[in-house]
């Protein structure tokens, strides 16, 4: 059994609770991968580098494990901000999911990956 099941982690901003990441550990597929379950900032915090820091330690968990084959998430394919986040950290979109949310507009979504073996020091450069 896995040591690492999930991770949640805040973000603060001056003490408030402005963001925050979960993710957890997905053995599907003949893969070990981790899954960023949610990853968010509230608006008037971003564009402050709290989702890049959030993501560092996604990267940090995942390097400390080093048993991990890639780290995968899904972004609702009208979120055009998050999909340039992401790729700008070197995250592909592998494929596209039909009617994946649920309860929002649209409801497909893309799910993006990275590969873990791409995770090297100092992978985090821009905010």
């Amino acid at each position: 059994m896995d040591c690492l099941t999930r991770d949640v982690s805040p973000a603060y901003f001056n003490d408030i609770v402005v963001g925050g990441v979960c993710c957890r550990v997905d053995t599907s597929q003949d893969k070990r991968r981790l899954y960023i379950m949610t990853l968010g900032c509230l608006r008037p915090y971003r564009r402050r580098g709290i989702g890049t820091v959030l993501l560092d330690h996604v990267f940090k968990v995942c390097k400390e494990d080093g048993k991990f084959d890639s780290i995968y998430l899904h972004v609702q394919v009208s979120n055009d901000e998050a999909l340039s986040f992401y790729q700008k950290f070197g995250f592909n979109i592998k494929e596209k999911e039909d009617r994946y949310y649920k309860r929002i507009e649209p409801a497909d979504a893309y799910v993006l990956e990275k590969d873990a073996s791409e995770l090297v020091s100092s992978q985090l450069v821009a905010c």
